[in-house]
């Protein structure tokens, strides 16, 4: 599992394996996302090991989320830490060693991986198997700090949830990031998926800046052919606490076909993964053009700038008409 040469998705055994940094700056960060959900009982989970090599450290956790609260402390599982100590490099091919009893194995790369977790409230053996290729960006928009691999795939397996034994069969999402990421001022981002098979999916990725929310990565699978999104936007719809509550995509791939999603999030959570981060992680219905898929939506912003927003809205509905 070495050497550079790329597969027929563009991927290299190295984007598996943990990356030692190639600069000194302590914000040099690597992370491994996967995520699955339950459907029928509106349930997303995420496994979330990030690390600091450059400060000697690890952080992350899981987290599960269903209709019952939407704060960190009221969710059914939030294991998070943010300064767990990293002995050494993690070998992330195969690590029974990473903190809150996660672990990690690479079966087939790029392609097969299991995780899980063993806690006494949660845990679970889960195997990730790709659909198609990933997105891949390598030093490019948004994500100018580095690389990222964002991949559907089909999770299954056990997880057991406060002494409850459920069953995992569903299409998601994972992604991999590594490169230089400093805390300070978090663009405004939407993270929007939904797949129904092999077949049909999609990702968008936007930034909004100016009030554009303008897809700037992303891609459209449809009847079995993957491309690339080249331009479109996202529009949200949200509730009286601001929370999204219709997400709206249009967007236009590389071969001039065009994308509509419409997606209405039926449980979400205050997503912190860094401090200088709030998100609002939501398990999200789609409608893909006419076809049903479940995925996610994750609004984005500083935590700063969400405050000045909501306190305008809340302002807002204050003034007389």
């Amino acid at each position: 599992m070495t050497g550079t040469r790329e597969d027929d998705w563009g991927l290299v055994p190295e984007d598996d394996q943990f990356h030692p940094p190639e600069t000194d700056d302590p914000w040099w960060t690597e992370t491994v996302w996967f995520s699955w959900m339950i459907p029928e009982r509106k349930l997303l989970g995420y496994f979330y090991p990030a690390f600091r090599a450059n400060m000697g450290i690890q952080f992350g956790g899981i987290l599960v989320v269903d209709q019952s609260a939407v704060v960190p402390w009221e969710l059914p599982a939030f294991e998070w830490s943010w300064h767990e100590p990293l002995p050494g490099p993690p070998d992330l091919l195969d690590t029974k060693d990473l903190h809150s009893g996660m672990w990690l194995r690479c079966v087939e790369p790029g392609r097969v991986f299991r995780f899980g977790r063993e806690g006494d409230d949660v845990s679970f053996d889960l195997t990730f198997e790709a659909l198609c290729q990933p997105l891949l960006t390598r030093q490019e928009p948004p994500f100018n700090h580095g690389a990222h691999i964002d991949q559907p795939g089909r999770v299954t397996g056990r997880f057991e949830l406060h002494g409850e034994s459920l069953e995992v069969d569903c299409i998601t999402m994972r992604d991999r990031s590594w490169g230089v990421r400093r805390a300070g001022r978090q663009p405004k981002v939407g993270y929007d998926h939904g797949t129904a098979s092999a077949r049909d999916g999609f990702l968008s990725i936007s930034v909004d800046r100016r009030g554009d929310d303008r897809v700037q990565r992303g891609y459209l699978l449809r009847d079995g052919v993957w491309s690339a999104l080249v331009e479109g936007q996202r529009s949200v719809e949200r509730d009286a606490e601001q929370r999204p509550a219709r997400i709206d995509i249009e967007a236009v791939d590389a071969l001039g076909r065009s994308l509509h999603a419409t997606g209405r999030p039926v449980s979400r959570c205050v997503f912190k993964a860094y401090p200088h981060m709030f998100c609002w992680a939501s398990l999200t219905g789609w409608d893909l053009d006419g076809i049903r898929c479940w995925g996610e939506d994750q609004d984005v912003w500083h935590p700063g700038k969400w405050r000045r927003f909501v306190l305008a809205e809340r302002g807002a509905g204050l003034r007389p008409q």
